[in-house]
């Protein structure tokens, strides 16, 4: 069965743009070798991250991210064993400012959240509006919410 883990956190210095690519790259790096997938948002200096995988391996990756310096404050969103994959390949998506929230990018996260329930659905996206996700999109609608 699949298992998930979303959670925030907040950048312990301003990161130039390399050191955000940096973050992607080791992202991906470490998803890849834990077997999981999953989608990396970068704004505003904070980060919001989604995992998908064996729950074993999930929860082994989670806390080798609670060790991790880089950030601070990690709220975890939420924890859930999910019935379907929400990534339909296997790789780890990134957003961030520097990829200048490409509509693509975008469709692709809501197309994955979609089939989380609607409680999960409306804290993933109350999370992503504090940390400015929405504000910087310049987008009309909200992911999963199907409103304007």
């Amino acid at each position: 069965m699949r298992y998930a883990i979303s959670y925030v956190s907040t950048q312990i210095k301003e990161l130039l743009p390399s050191e955000v690519v940096q973050i992607l790259h080791d992202s991906k790096r470490r998803n890849d070798n834990f077997g999981v997938n999953g989608l990396l948002v970068y704004s505003e200096g904070n980060f919001f991250e989604v995992l998908e995988g064996e729950k074993k391996k999930i929860k082994d990756l989670y806390q080798a991210i609670l060790k991790d310096k880089r950030h601070k404050n990690i709220i975890l969103i939420f924890e859930k064993t999910v019935h379907k994959p929400l990534f339909k390949d296997e790789e780890t998506h990134f957003i961030s400012e520097n990829t200048l929230y490409r509509t693509m990018t975008i469709e692709h996260f809501w197309e994955c959240i979609k089939d989380l329930d609607d409680v999960t659905k409306n804290t993933v996206n109350k999370m992503l509006t504090i940390i400015g996700f929405f504000s910087n999109t310049n987008m009309e609608t909200t992911p999963g919410s199907g409103t304007k």
